[in-house]
């Protein structure tokens, strides 16, 4: 078995790396290539990618395998290159494009794909955050057959984890990065073996969820509880400041240290700073804030740098 692997260097990529190592002869790995850096805020977020694509980089290297770059769209050198290594599989671990129809088409055993979600729910680009913001009582992660639209192939595998109220997103991350690597290699030997399961997903219960932008979703404070709002910051923590000020300004803040509930003694959504932090007042409590790292504070100054 020749096996490609689509990855953007995330944890979840190189675990699938690593599984996908022992199973199938790993013929390429293909990483997200540099783009265009405009304005403060993209030359972070190029930064971060930089640094992701080093560490799938570096596993493949060590391996001896060689690395590929896409670019949006379509690419026909990259596919070229794709089919001189005659791939019967591709794999998708965290890739930021959809992959097009004449990629697609190359391997003979088609594509199968590694989501941090129980597919049908959370398709989209940020699974993880949507899935902390609806309050969802389990996460997993799914291994499916890659098809033309996003997210919504057959499932070929897929395990559900118990989401414990507070835990935190990157410790959630972390598990999902560890079960997906498995989980893929036993879809791949399943696929090799012509054993692999195909289950449609239902559409009645599929969500697709944008990128989170901050015209997308807000914390309605009306209707969550303080126990509700830590849970979701502490899932998210680390995005940047997600709260805002009575004027509609972001306010660098850090994580969620914990919750009291008690009686209303401000306004729902108004941030406190006290020693050590801030507090945000709840409808039915508090929730106390870890004051800004410095990873927020450097958002932070780049957003203002870009103007936003």
């Amino acid at each position: 078995m020749r096996a490609v692997l689509y990855g953007s260097g995330s944890p979840i990529s190189i675990a699938a790396f690593e599984a996908l190592a022992p199973v199938a002869t790993v013929a390429a790995v293909v990483m997200p290539g540099p783009r265009p850096v405009r304005g403060a805020r993209s030359a972070l977020r190029s930064l971060s990618a930089r640094q992701a694509r080093r560490a799938l980089g570096r596993a493949a290297r060590e391996r001896g395998v060689p690395i590929l770059l896409a670019r949006p769209g379509p690419d026909p050198d990259l596919e070229a290159s794709l089919r001189r290594l005659e791939p019967d599989l591709l794999c998708v671990a965290t890739f930021p494009y959809l992959l097009p129809a004449s990629v697609l088409a190359i391997p003979g055993l088609g594509t199968l794909g590694v989501h941090p979600s129980l597919l049908p729910r959370h398709r989209g680009p940020a699974p993880l955050f949507w899935t902390y913001f609806h309050g969802d009582a389990e996460a997993g992660v799914t291994v499916f057959r890659v098809d033309a639209g996003e997210d919504t192939g057959d499932i070929v595998l897929q395990e559900a984890i118990p989401l414990a109220r507070g835990r935190p997103g990157a410790d959630l991350y972390a598990e999902i990065a560890r079960r997906g690597g498995p989980l893929l290699a036993r879809a791949v030997r399943a696929v090799e073996t012509g054993n692999a399961a195909r289950v449609a997903q239902d559409p009645a219960r599929a969500t697709r969820d944008p990128a989170p932008e901050r015209s997308d979703w807000r914390i309605d404070f009306e209707t969550w509880g303080a126990e509700q709002v830590w849970h979701f910051l502490r899932g998210v923590q680390g995005r940047g400041p997600l709260l805002a000020d009575a004027r509609g300004r972001l306010v660098p803040h850090g994580g969620a240290r914990g919750f009291r509930l008690q009686a209303a003694s401000g306004p729902p959504g108004r941030m406190e700073r006290v020693s050590g932090g801030f507090r945000l007042h709840c409808r039915d409590g508090v929730v106390e804030l870890e004051p800004a790292s410095l990873a927020t504070r450097a958002w932070w100054a780049a957003r203002r740098l870009a103007g936003a």
